[in-house]
């Protein structure tokens, strides 16, 4: 981590103090969980190995909130909280951040209310395949400003259909208002703290919500004791700064496309 982005953290996080917390996922939790469809049996990961973010952040219209909450894999929390302190450092607006029990486990309702989420035991939508959501180390970050993208021939659906406002993807256009809480902005926020895939690099679907820290990273993750694990993640992390370090000539994309690639554990 550089010395600029921990101070950085370190300052907002001192300044809110209760309102932003790592903490376990407890028995009560995991039963609502449960009941609320978030998480089945044979999950790839328990509850014992989730953990709670709590942050506050800013929503569209400059208001702070202290209610933020994103459910991940204990190993990947505290990157996990640096990300959110980041984001609200730069004011980077979020509509609204709950745990999915809100949303009963249903990812399309949660996308429609413009929630930004992790935790979700769910398959990739279409298939059969576990979503890395499901290992808790994927992150959707404002649905409406970020959609999901999918090609049928000649046909291309927009989820949340809302987003269709936002399939041009350029923030600062002649002669029309700013756009903010777009994904482009804070890419390597996500990139810099181990989530090195971004859905908007996709060919189909597209998912300019959708961070993840790729699918060997998690089995890796999950096997691991929670210290090795969370040792591993943060060494990743260190791996991708010091790569990206190295090319600071270049742009973020190009960077990404360079260190993310490379092995980094």
């Amino acid at each position: 981590m550089s010395i600029r982005f921990a101070a950085t953290c370190i300052a907002v996080l001192c300044l809110l103090g209760r309102a932003w917390a790592q903490t376990p996922v407890d028995t009560a939790r995991c039963a609502a969980m449960m009941a609320h469809h978030v998480l089945h049996d044979g999950a790839p990961v328990g509850c014992e190995r989730l953990s709670v973010v709590r942050f506050s952040y800013i929503d569209f219209a400059g208001r702070r909130h202290d209610d933020g909450a994103i459910v991940v894999l204990d190993a990947v929390a505290p990157a996990v909280q640096r990300i959110f302190a980041t984001l609200y450092a730069r004011r980077f607006p979020i509509a609204k951040a709950q745990t999915l029990e809100a949303y009963d486990g249903d990812d399309a309702a949660a996308m429609a209310d413009n929630n930004s989420s992790g935790f979700n035991h769910r398959a990739v939508k279409g298939t059969a395949r576990l979503s890395l959501h499901a290992y808790g180390v994927a992150i959707d970050l404002n649905p409406m400003q970020n959609p999901y993208l999918t090609r049928t021939g000649d046909t291309v659906t927009v989820a949340p259909a809302g987003g269709v406002d936002y399939l041009n993807r350029r923030d600062h256009r002649p002669g029309k208002a700013e756009r903010a809480g777009m994904a482009e902005a804070v890419v390597e926020v996500f990139a810099e703290n181990g989530f090195v895939a971004w859905g908007g690099d996709w060919d189909d679907p597209i998912d300019y919500q959708h961070f993840d820290i790729g699918r060997a990273a998690a089995e890796s993750l999950v096997s691991l004791p929670p210290e090795k694990a969370r040792q591993a993640f943060e060494d990743a992390a260190r791996a991708y700064q010091h790569c990206a370090a190295q090319y600071s000539d270049k742009t973020s994309a190009e960077r990404r496309q360079i260190c993310a690639a490379r092995p980094q554990n």
